[in-house]
Order: structure tokens, then sequence, then C-alpha cells
């Protein structure tokens, strides 16, 4: 079944009340039926306006009452659907725009004037830039507000005779190689990761939501709610007060976090037990987090309530799960889900690991993973096993099965060298390919370093400035750092860079990144604050300019350095409009990990 079908194709119990909500105004809602409706006048309106089936149509806006009519109405209409993070440079945008080829693209005004510029670059007419103005008014005259495409009256969304191979969306995804790729996502793999926060629950279902709609961890939850009928309550960015007080206000049952979120809750003067009686499950993903660091939260909640750990991937969706109904006390990312094939192979032979407590890299087949990578052949295979079957999460974890039979997953490291921000990965080489574009460097490496928290990173860039600029110190970090922020989105611009004379690499020329990281830790002294330039998941969300989120970080001192300018006493605390709020992530119920033989494949 296609996806559009699915969420609206059926009917739920009260079709009229209040389904989507605004969190802070909830007098604007969206029914079951006034869903329905809009997505049909807007399948009608981007046909009139010569959308056709196989065409790409991207949105570049904050997270909105109207952003399920959008994703599915361009669905609906045939054509595939694709998000960016509204943080991306002009530079950013033109490559998503390269790789995906849309032929309409619906912008807010906050984000006009780099999109307008990279709509420029690629030959896209501004009769196709239309304006989503629902919070922001239009103030260019000759773009017209996307309203109108509502006004061409309704057309029934088109049926997909082949969902298992019928692109749905394109999602953009980090690798190690450079730029980020677009993978092709088809409606089945939407429809079943849907079907599955569909759940039935001992608990009267409203969830709060707070997540970029056009990232995996939230991709399901909009249309899960809509087509189950469950009340949700949309926040356009993340607030720490309005967030908090909303459960409460509401009697929110459900929500989606990222560790972040999840480890200050506790701390947070909103936060109360009185006040987060409701909730039952806590969905959170993006990173491992102990059960040490999960304990004072749980400490305020209703002991039905479950922190629910959960692991996954853009090119699969969510993966992993806690589906215990009652608390673990363990670091667990929780059990497979339901139709996931997990094994564990060893990282240099490629041979599976059939004991417990011994770690390798997770690889998993499922009936719907990515269909592929848009023009990129290579790196498609490259994500698969071998046999083209498996394929690789990059993540290093081992199991641990239950007398039962139930496998339990643990991650503990990575083998691919992708950098995690705050929920968004992270590809050094994007970011190096970028600084040798400086006139003035030479050479450059990028690394992640943990945060003083254990789970999130920051990214640290070393520089070799170019002859004479080396001698003179003409180039230094707040410049440098001024021109990655044109070029970058804000959470990919190094938060340190250290200036050194030379980057460690190997007989053929491979950066010795683990060289970095070891000297890195050896350099590590007391924690010291500064001002972190790199934007989470909300941030993405908010414009740079009202960005300032500061964090705790390792010093590093003997190598001559650049960072942010350190924030006073008074500023320490972390900023909650700033903290990251979305991830890759999770699913229901569980299977049984199998031994791979590769010889069948």
């Amino acid at each position: 079944m296609d996806l559009v079908s699915w969420t609206i194709g059926g009917t739920v119990r009260n079709p009229d009340e209040p389904l989507l909500i605004d969190a802070l105004s909830p007098s604007n809602s969206l029914s079951f039926s006034q869903i329905k409706r809009k997505v049909r006048q807007l399948i009608r309106g981007l046909q009139a306006s010569g959308v056709r089936e196989g065409d790409c149509v991207c949105v570049n806006c904050f997270n909105d009452l109207q952003y399920s009519v959008l994703y599915l109405g361009i669905i609906g209409s045939g054509a595939a659907f694709t998000g960016v993070n509204p943080a991306y440079t002009t530079h950013e945008l033109v490559h998503h725009f390269e790789l995906t080829r849309p032929k309409v693209v619906i912008v807010e005004p906050p984000m006009l004037e780099k999109t307008l510029a990279a709509a420029e670059q690629i030959g896209l007419a501004g009769s196709n830039i239309f304006v989503f103005d629902t919070e922001t008014p239009n103030t260019n005259s000759g773009l017209q507000s996307w309203t109108t495409l509502l006004e061409r009256g309704e057309s029934d969304w088109v049926t997909v005779a082949d969902p298992d191979i019928t692109p749905a969306t394109y999602n953009s995804t980090s690798g190690t190689s450079g730029l980020p790729k677009a993978a092709m996502i088809s409606h089945s793999y939407h429809v079943t990761q849907s079907e599955a926060r569909c759940n039935v629950t001992p608990y009267k279902q409203s969830r709060l939501l707070a997540l970029p709609p056009f990232h995996a961890f939230a991709s399901p939850i909009l249309p899960s709610s809509i087509h189950a009928g469950i009340p949700t309550y949309i926040m356009r960015r993340f607030a720490e007060a309005p967030f908090l007080t909303s459960i409460s206000l509401y009697d929110i049952s459900e929500i989606y976090v990222p560790p972040p979120v999840l480890m200050r809750m506790h701390k947070s003067e909103f936060a109360t037990k009185e006040g987060l009686r409701s909730l039952r499950s806590i969905w959170m993903g993006g990173a491992s987090v102990k059960y040490s660091q999960q304990k004072p939260l749980y400490d305020m909640l209703h002991p039905d309530a479950v922190i629910r750990q959960v692991w996954g991937m853009t090119e699969a969706g969510w993966v992993t799960t806690v589906h215990d109904t009652v608390r673990r006390e363990d670091d667990s990312v929780g059990q497979p889900v339901e139709g996931f094939e997990l094994t564990i192979v060893n990282t240099e032979t490629d041979e599976p690991i059939v004991g417990d407590y011994e770690a390798g890299e997770i690889i998993f087949n499922a009936p719907h993973l990515l269909l592929s990578y848009i023009d990129n052949p290579t790196a498609t295979t490259a994500a698969f096993s071998p046999c083209g079957r498996y394929l690789r999460s990059g993540d290093i974890g081992y199991r641990v099965t239950s007398a039962s039979g139930v496998p339990s997953i643990y991650i503990i490291d990575r083998a691919k060298e992708l950098i995690k921000v705050r929920g968004w990965q992270v590809s050094p080489t994007e970011i190096e390919s970028e600084l040798l574009q400086h006139p003035c460097i030479a050479d450059a490496a990028a690394i992640g370093i943990k945060e003083a928290n254990g789970v999130d990173e920051f990214i640290r860039a070393y520089i070799v400035r170019r002859g004479a600029e080396q001698e003179q110190g003409l180039l230094d970090a707040a410049s440098l750092r001024e021109w990655l922020r044109g070029r970058l989105s804000g959470y990919k611009v190094p938060a340190e860079l250290c200036f050194v004379d030379k980057v460690p690499r190997n007989s053929t020329g491979k950066i010795l990144r683990r060289v970095l990281r070891g000297e890195g830790a050896k350099l590590q002294k007391p924690y010291h604050t500064r001002t972190d330039s790199a934007l989470s998941i909300v941030e993405a969300f908010v414009p740079p300019a009202e960005v300032d989120a500061e964090v705790m970080v390792p010093e590093v001192a003997p190598l001559e350095q650049g960072r942010e300018e350190p924030v006073k006493d008074d500023q320490k605390l972390l900023s909650w409009n700033s903290i990251f709020t979305g991830i890759v992530v999770c699913w229901c119920s569980s299977i049984v990990l199998t031994r791979v033989d590769f010889g069948r494949c």
C-alpha cells in the first residue's frame, strides 16, 4: 500500500475533532477531515503546476501544523518528497538540489534568500518556488504563496502500483566520503515504519512533537498519529518551558527526545513529579545513554513510565528499541524490531560472531531498506555486505541473549568515521574538503571529540597553514570560522580549530585519525566553557543569529587553537532553545538474532 492511502485512506473514530494541535496556540488545529481535504487540494495544485509522477518537490521550512499536508500532498501527487535542513547554506542547498533535481520548492521566508540563490544556480524558475508563509509573512511580491496551490480544487492521490520499489522520499544522509548523499526511500519503508508506531498501549495516547519532520526519527510519528487518530501537539521548535509545561497541560503520554534533552529534564525548574505524571513512554535515541544517566529522570516519573532507548539509521529507519513494559536497568538500546534480522560480524574478516558479549559491526536485513543512493552506485554497493543482503550500520556493538532467547543490543563504538553532533551526522571528509578549498590552507583533518557528558561529540579541525601564512599567522581562527559559516551549516563548523605543523598520514596519504584522537586525549585538561558553533537539530529551526548554545568540553592546550570566546560564569547553563531535538532510531516488537551464512548470500 502507498503511504498516503495508508495514512488518510481509512477512517478514524472522530474525524472532525482536533488531531494535530499547535502546542503554543491550541485553538489552531487540524482534524483528520481537514488534513485529508487539504492534502487533496495540494495534490491538485501541484499537478496543475506541472508536477508529475517521478518528479521531486523540496520543502525548506521549520516544523509547522501544515507540514503533514505538505508531506502527504507531495507524495500523493506522485512526486518524491525531500526536506532539507533550514540551516543549510546556499552551497549545501545547491548540492542537494543537484542530487534531487526538484521540480518545485516550497520555502519559508527566513530561508528564502539562500534558497533563491541556490535555485538560480541550478536554473529553477521563480514560478516554481512557493513561499510557505504560515508563520512569517511573504515580503517577496514576485513569488506566490503556497496557499495558491490549495485554490485549484481537489484530486485523488496517485495510487502506487508497486510500493516496494517506488520512492516516496529522498532523505539526506551523511557519509564518510564527503558531501551528503540522498537515499531513495520507498512507500513500503514508510508504511512499515509508521505502522509500528500504532501499537496498542495500556494508556491513553497523546503525543508532543518538537522534532524536525524531515528527519528519520520523526518521519513515522505524524503519519501514525493521523492514521490511528492519536492527538499530537506540535511545537515549531524546542524550548524548555513550553515543552515541559505542555506535558502537564495536555496530559501528554509520549514524547520523543534526544539524549541532551533527556539528561537535563530533571534539572529544569519546569520539571516536577506532578508535571511529568502523565508520561508513560519517552522515546530517546541518537546515542547510547547509560542507565545511571537516566535514573535522575526516572526518579521523577510515574512508576509505569519507561524510557525507551532506540537505535537506527536513515537507510533503515528505527532498528531497535526497548520493548519491555517495565524499566530496564542496563545500557541496552533494546531489541530488534519485528522484521529485522540482525547479526554481528568481525570488523576485519566479516565473519559472523555467534556468541554474546563479543563486539563487532552490527549488520542487518529487513523487508524495506533504502532503494539506493541517488546517482551513487558505488556508495550503494559499499553500504551493504559483500553478499548485498545486509546493510552495514557502521556501529560496533554486542548482544546479550536472555533466557527466553531474546537478544538485547549494546552499542559501544562506531566503525565509520562519522561525527555525531547533537544528533546530526557529519562527515569529516566534507569538512576537510571545504577547508582545503581555502587558499591559505595546505592540509586539514577533522575528528570528533566526546563532550563532557560522554554521549555527544563536537568537531575539532587540525589546520596546516600554507607557506608564508604559516609563519606570519595571517590565517586566524575567527576569520576561518567566518569563512566556513558561509559554506557549511552551523552544526558542521568545527567548535575547535587547531593550527599545527603537520597532519599525520600513512604512506598512502590516509589521515591517521587515531593518532589525532590519541593526541587530543593526551592533551585534555580540566573542563572549561566555550560557545559552541555547532547547531543542533532544534537549532536548525532557529536562524543562526538567534543561536547561542553553550556546552562543557575538555580543554586542549599546547596546540595553537581557535575557539569561540569563553562565556561568563552566569551564562554557563545550557541554552534549551538550542538543544538538539530529534535523531534517527526506534521501533516495536522483537526478533531473534540469526547467524549469517555468507556462503548462501
